[in-house]
């Protein structure tokens, strides 16, 4: 498996699967301070105003041509970083 994600940063060491003994867990990962809330706030809108773009922006129909598979896909995507983007931004205290 990749160590990180190629479009964002480095998984932090602290949320790498850890292995003991032949079994991977997965600790919990800690709640962000406001400054690390407000950092993953901005990344987060970022992918997502990429992806809608991707899906609406340049108006090339590709999204309607993705099929229904693939669109509810993208749409799932897209709530779950809007989702995120919430929660992230209540941690951040500046909303």
């Amino acid at each position: 498996m990749a160590e990180r994600i190629m479009a964002g940063r480095p998984t932090p060491k602290s949320s790498r699967r850890n292995t003991t003994r032949g079994t991977t867990t997965k600790p919990m990962a800690p709640t962000p301070t406001p400054d690390e809330a407000w950092e993953l706030l901005e990344i987060k809108l970022a992918q997502l105003n990429s992806l809608l773009w991707c899906c609406y922006g340049d108006g090339n129909g590709w999204f309607e041509e993705a099929g229904e598979k693939h669109r509810d896909h993208m749409l799932w995507i897209a709530a779950d970083l809007a989702r995120e983007a919430e929660m992230l931004l209540e941690v951040s205290g500046r909303g």
